[in-house]
């Protein structure tokens, strides 16, 4: 039986393995029917991932556990590498040059007229996105941006330092997980083809933002279990310093800050910090002299994309003919407070359902925002997060708009293809808990 099982598992790995190698052939999106083809191998890739991870060896010793966790994650990676950056690369790059020659991003948007001489210099600048925004990403970001472009304009250095922070997020979750099923847990995470494309592949900065945000939350949980009076402002301050550290990167980890109110209680004011890190980086783009954050709030009203949520109550109850997101970001603010306030007594778990309902709310969702919950859902167990990352990668059929006729909105069949394995997945999950409480309540 255990023969069986492995050789189940070692296929499984072996096609996630393929899937992630077949991604390289599929990358050139100008072609027409590029995207399709890479959409079918980045899902079947997910299925393997899916089942390989569910036949993971537990009766490997840890050592030779570690040995699999850590052998895979690289070269899941490495596999990637050569793809095609996202568009969002050529933004990274442009604003760090931008910097570079003595220009504020906040100040500039990429067509500006003022930049002229740059674009003639930016053999990518057709391929920015938004080029009559200017900067949305938090200080921390732009700092990064400008650093990384005194040293080369090659995606590498810019994939190898995103796939390493990510690396670094799986060896930061074996921290949060209990050590029978440490490997076997973070392996949901490690292993993930949409988290390996999006770090590796497709060189998406999230996972600077993701390592300290999943570092805080270790030091939450330390913090908790600590008695000594000192260790615990020891253990707070480093929390708040991550936290405040990721928020500079990106703002997602903000909406944490009710939930670790609960968890810092009485040395919660220490919160104070997270929002220091972030407001200090300010100060080097001329905060609060200068609006630098007012192209981050002239970006909420852009025309939204790919939806969890919304689409439903705009066709039955609540018309949205311009397809704006601004009104929407109110909703995900106050069911934020409402979720936290509700799991106030249990921050870990609620730290799932907060990101879980700000994501399902929000108007805009590209398949990198799924990895923000990716290490909680690995963390608490939540197979439904991980089925939707493997079908978020229908998302990139969008880039086919002339096979599809897809104007940037998503048909019902579409919307299908993301939503309902999820969905069904959930429904597995609840009924697996309900059979596993039917004895119990037999019993009494």
């Amino acid at each position: 039986m255990r023969g069986l099982q492995l050789l189940r598992f070692f296929f499984a790995l072996l096609l996630q393995l393929a899937g992630c190698a077949a991604l390289n052939l599929f990358d050139d999106w100008t072609l027409q029917e590029m995207p399709v083809r890479f959409v079918a191998a980045g899902v079947a890739c997910g299925i393997a991932f899916l089942f390989a991870v569910a036949q993971w060896p537990t009766w490997l010793t840890p050592r030779g556990q570690a040995f699999l966790f850590w052998s895979v994650a690289f070269v899941l990676r490495l596999a990637v590498l050569p793809l095609e950056p996202g568009d969002d690369f050529w933004r990274y790059q442009w604003e760090g040059k931008v910097q570079q020659a003595g220009f504020n991003p906040y100040l500039h948007a990429p067509d500006d007229p003022a930049l002229d001489s740059l674009r003639q210099d930016f053999p990518f600048w057709y391929k920015i996105n938004h080029r009559d925004f200017r900067a949305i990403y938090p200080p921390g970001a732009e700092l990064l941006f400008a650093q990384l472009s005194r040293i080369t304009g090659d995606p590498l250095l810019y994939k190898l330092l995103f796939a390493a922070a990510d690396l670094a997020t799986a060896g930061v979750l074996l921290l949060l997980i209990t050590p029978a099923s440490r490997y076997a847990g973070a392996a949901w995470y490690a292993w993930n083809p949409l988290v390996v494309y999006c770090f590796a592949g497709g060189a998406h900065f999230d996972s600077l933002m993701i390592l300290p945000m999943v570092a805080a939350i270790v030091f939450l949980v330390k913090y908790e279990g600590a008695t000594d009076s000192g260790e615990k402002w020891r253990f707070a301050l480093i929390a708040v310093t991550l936290l405040g550290t990721a928020i500079s990167i990106k703002l997602i980890p903000l909406l944490l800050l009710p939930l670790c109110v609960f968890a810092l209680r009485t040395r919660a004011l220490t919160l104070v910090v997270s929002l220091a890190i972030p407001a200090a980086l300010s100060l080097f783009y001329g905060w609060p002299r200068l609006p630098i954050w007012d192209s981050l709030g002239r970006f909420a009203y852009v025309t939204r994309l790919n939806d969890l949520f919304w689409w439903v109550i705009e066709e039955t109850v609540w018309p949205n003919p311009r397809q704006k997101n601004y009104h929407y970001n109110v909703v995900i603010v106050i069911a934020v407070i409402l979720v936290s306030l509700l799991f106030f007594r249990n921050w870990k778990r609620g730290m799932l359902w907060v990101l879980g309902s700000a994501l399902i709310l929000t108007p805009v969702f590209h398949p990198w925002y799924c990895t923000w919950i990716l290490p909680l859902a690995a963390w608490r167990r939540a197979q439904p997060w991980q089925v939707l990352s493997v079908t978020l990668f229908a998302y990139f059929l969008f880039w086919n708009e002339r096979l599809f006729a897809l104007p940037w909105r998503s048909e019902l069949w579409m919307r299908a293809i993301i939503i309902v394995p999820p969905l069904v997945a959930i429904l597995l999950v609840f009924g697996r808990e309900s059979r596993a409480e039917a004895p119990a309540v037999a019993t009494r």
